[in-house]
């Protein structure tokens, strides 16, 4: 990175716009920034540290208290940066959140304006997020790495060689990236934690497998001996059948035996009953013949007597016909009581139906009134569930914005990613085609003293352009989400929060008084109809009485002229004919069952007939049999049960066995694994025992440092006149990777190794300035992508000696030789031999800026 111009309005001591114009210095070569104490010299250093990455250069300032207090109300506190990056100019301006004045310029805004970034670009106008995103990417460095490698300012310019190994270790993890082998440290001991604990998990699942087996217990566990026990039951089982076959086949030949002796005993019991059936009908027969011989003498006597009984048989009809009257008379009598009651009650139900429809006149225009208030708290339930639903659409809006910001800081860091291999890719292929004594295409030097590596497997443009592309198609999706959340917030802010549970007791409530007055409709309009119809009925009811009481008199009139007196001759007669029939019906009934008798006698003979003549079979031998079936059934059945349950066993053994072996291979092949991982995580960390006690992100950092050490040695014997060198200290500390990265100072005169805070301050300031200039080179040199172009120290000189500051002038002239150093003293020495200064001048509590080229 190569500043090109400053402005500074409103910043610092600076109350007015003030241009530092770094391009006229022709960018390269020794700059001197001069000036009273508080006059604003560091300031400048802020600003273009501010620009850059929104925050001043030394830790303890804030951004926000960088406003000018003499600056005039309406002025912005503003700062821009022009900077020239691998041949294209770049400009960055950036705006701290401050109170603006309203347009009257009278009032100041309530509310401050968020900090503002906008950088221009060679293809357009970068803001904000993608602006610094784009910085960053540009320079390749952060404000932590800016700070030690660029812009060394005070407080800091001694850290790098007075810090702890542990302060060390945060430095280096940030300039050289380190972290990452911190994380592969991380990584390998997660994986060999979740190795033991899925060895842990997979022993305790054989365990308890191993006590799931029912026919082995054994300890410990032998597959081969299991294997055997389970063979042996195997056998067992087999023989247990091969017996239970046996009782089953004597089983069968008991059951067809038994059925034999069943079968004869049940013919020979329905003999007898045959027998016995006959024995009966034989004895039914004879009553049945006695009976006839009494009857058959008695025949023609009662055959006289019927012919002796004619002449009575007209009055014998009238007398049945005045009987009929009679009769008609008193159902007749029945049927108007009958038909007075339906009178009565017809009368009564309509009238009961018209006091009821008479109540019923105000139905409908309840039931139109409810139907209105039911209208309304529908649509206000419509509207409860669209703000219900726009919740849920809201919280899907969210989740998606979430992930939409997720996918695009992803993409976007992908992007930056592959695009700073490409551009280190290009400093390879450039540094590739570099040849000793032939001028360098981008500095002219044809010194090539840290040529940038050849990286492999850089990414092309079009990778590097389709990466680009699917981050800004991402910013797009994730814009898109943030409006949909904006969208539906707006939406729902327009709905009313009803509340659902008040309003569905309403409206239940109101749905069951509808249905009640809709029954009560249904039932005004059934009355409606029931009403016409009842009276009709009633009508009708009350003619059909009246018919009835006519046909009644009728039949009295008639029932009067048959009334007489019946003579003793006819019921004597009467009294005879009755015998007469009586006494056929019963001859008629005896020669019937006679005949049915001698039927059932013949029936009996010939079933009985049929049966074949056997041996007499006992209760007791068909009991005695029963009894021996039913005992070996129920041996065998529990033979059977036990087989089965003994089978079960078998299998489930069997099962368990295989799932055992394949569980114990999987423990051996697990316990192995662990041991490999737990010895790769144990080395990594620097606690493997027998092994030096380093991790391996320290020992990267170790490399790191005596490259470091290497290049700033260099400067700082030129500078000690041969006296010093900086060395990496090789002492223990207590704790596994904590080792090698203390520094210590090797005295060449005396051969002895002290600690670096040993050093006088002029010495510490030598050996502060060299380290830091080692360190610039060394991050340029491990990241080709970055170019040093110019290197700002603020730091006081005055600690050197007159020998000292000469050969500290030698050293940055020669790093001024390629880049440009700007230097902030208030040495006089150094105002003298450096002619090209920025001047810094304090004038009524504000400061201006000029330019001696």
């Amino acid at each position: 990175m190569k500043p090109l111009k400053l402005e500074l309005e409103a910043f610092g001591p600076y109350a007015n716009r003030e241009v530092i114009d770094f391009a006229a210095f022709g960018g390269q070569g020794l700059i001197l920034i001069t000036g009273e104490t508080g006059a604003g010299k560091t300031v400048l250093f802020d600003g273009l540290m501010y620009a850059l990455y929104g925050e001043p250069s030394q830790r303890e300032r804030d951004a926000q208290m960088l406003r000018c207090k003499n600056a005039e109300p309406g002025t912005v506190t503003r700062v821009s940066l022009t900077f020239e990056e691998k041949g294209q100019v770049y400009t960055v301006t950036r705006e701290p959140m401050q109170t603006k004045l309203k347009k009257n310029k009278k009032e100041f805004k309530k509310t401050p304006d968020p900090e503002r970034l906008e950088l221009k670009t060679e293809t357009g106008v970068l803001e904000n997020r993608e602006a610094a995103a784009r910085i960053r990417d540009l320079l390749g460095l952060d404000a932590a790495q800016f700070s030690q490698t660029v812009l060394i300012a005070q407080g800091t310019f001694r850290d790098l060689l007075t810090a702890d190994s542990q302060r060390r270790q945060e430095i280096f993890r940030d300039l050289f990236g380190t972290g990452l082998y911190d994380r592969i440290q991380a990584e390998i001991q997660e994986r060999a934690r979740l190795k033991r604990e899925e060895l842990k998990a997979c022993v305790a699942e054989n365990e308890a497998g191993r006590s799931q087996l029912s026919l082995y217990d054994g300890v410990p566990f032998d597959g081969a001996a299991c294997r055997k026990v389970l063979e042996e039951e195997a056998a067992s089982i087999r023989t247990s059948r091969a017996s239970l076959k046996e009782r089953e086949t004597s089983l069968q030949g008991l059951i067809m035996q038994a059925e034999q002796l069943k079968a004869r005993a049940q013919e020979q019991k329905r003999k007898a009953l045959l027998q016995e059936r006959k024995n009966k009908a034989l004895k039914e027969e004879a009553d049945c013949r006695k009976r006839l011989r009494e009857l058959e003498p008695q025949e023609a006597a009662f055959a006289k007597d019927r012919n002796s009984i004619g002449g009575l048989e007209k009055q014998a009809a009238d007398a049945r016909k005045a009987e009929s009257l009679q009769k008609d008379i008193q159902a007749l009598e029945a049927s108007i009581g009958r038909k007075g009651d339906e009178v009565r009650k017809a009368g009564a139900e309509l009238e009961t139906d018209r006091i009821r429809l008479q109540a019923l006149r105000e139905v409908p225009v309840q039931l139109e009134q409810t139907r209105a208030v039911l209208a309304e708290l529908e649509k206000q339930q419509t509207r409860a569930r669209e703000r219900a639903q726009l919740v849920q659409e809201l919280e899907a809006a969210r989740k998606t914005l979430g992930q939409a910001l997720e996918k695009f800081e992803t993409a976007n860091g992908a992007w930056v990613r592959a695009n700073r291999r490409f551009l280190a890719g290009q400093a390879g292929i450039l540094a590739a085609s570099l040849e000793a004594g032939q001028p360098c295409p981008v500095c002219g030097s044809v010194d090539h003293p840290a040529p940038a590596p050849l990286e492999q497997d850089v990414p092309d443009e079009a990778q590097v352009q389709r990466l680009k592309q699917r981050a800004h198609e991402a910013d797009v999706r994730q814009q898109q989400a943030a409006a949909a959340v904006h969208e539906r917030e707006g939406r729902l802010s327009s709905l009313e929060d009803v509340p659902v549970r008040e309003l569905d007791q309403k409206l239940r409530e109101t749905r069951a008084m509808i249905r009640g007055l809709q029954g009560q409709m249904e039932e005004k309009t059934r009355l409606e109809r029931q009403v016409p119809g009842r009276e009709q009925a009633l009508e009708t009811l009350r003619k059909e009485q009246t018919a009835l009481e006519t046909k009644l008199a009728g039949l009295r009139s008639s029932a009067a002229l048959l009334t007489g007196t019946r003579g003793a001759q006819e019921l004597e007669a009467e009294i005879r004919e009755q015998r007469c029939d009586a006494f056929d019906r019963e001859l008629q009934e005896s020669r019937k069952q006679l005949a049915a008798c001698e039927s059932r006698v013949a029936e009996a003979q010939a079933a009985m007939d049929q049966i074949p003549e056997t041996d007499a079979v006992s209760l007791e031998a068909v009991q005695a049999l029963e009894t021996r079936r039913q005992t070996l059934s129920g041996d065998i059945e529990e033979g059977r049960r036990r087989l089965e349950e003994r089978d079960h066993v078998l299998r489930n053994d069997v099962a368990q066995l295989k799932k055992l072996e394949a569980g114990f291979a999987r423990q051996a092949e697990l316990e192995q694994a662990s041991a490999d991982v737990s010895m790769l995580a144990r080395t990594l960390a620097g606690t493997q025992s027998g092994m030096q006690r380093i991790s391996l992100e320290a020992w990267v950092q170790m490399m790191y440092l005596d490259q470091v050490l290497e290049a700033a040695n260099r400067r700082f014997l030129q500078l000690s006149r041969g006296q010093y060198r900086l060395v990496r200290s090789e002492g223990q500390k207590k704790g596994a990777g904590k080792t090698g990265l203390d520094l210590a100072v090797e005295d060449r005169f005396s051969g002895e190794v002290r600690p670096v805070q040993t050093l006088s301050g002029g010495e510490s300031f030598e050996a502060s300035l060299c380290l830091a200039m080692g360190l610039s080179d060394r991050v340029a040199a491990a990241n080709p992508g970055i170019s040093i172009d110019t290197l700002f120290i603020d730091e006081g000189f005055g600690s050197l000696d007159e020998e000292s500051l000469g050969k500290a002038m030698q050293v940055l002239s020669e790093l001024a030789q390629y880049r440009c150093v700007a230097v902030i003293s208030h040495v006089a020495g150094l105002k003298t031999a450096i002619d090209r200064q920025i001047q810094v001048k304090k004038n009524q509590g504000t400061s201006h800026v000029r330019l001696q080229v």
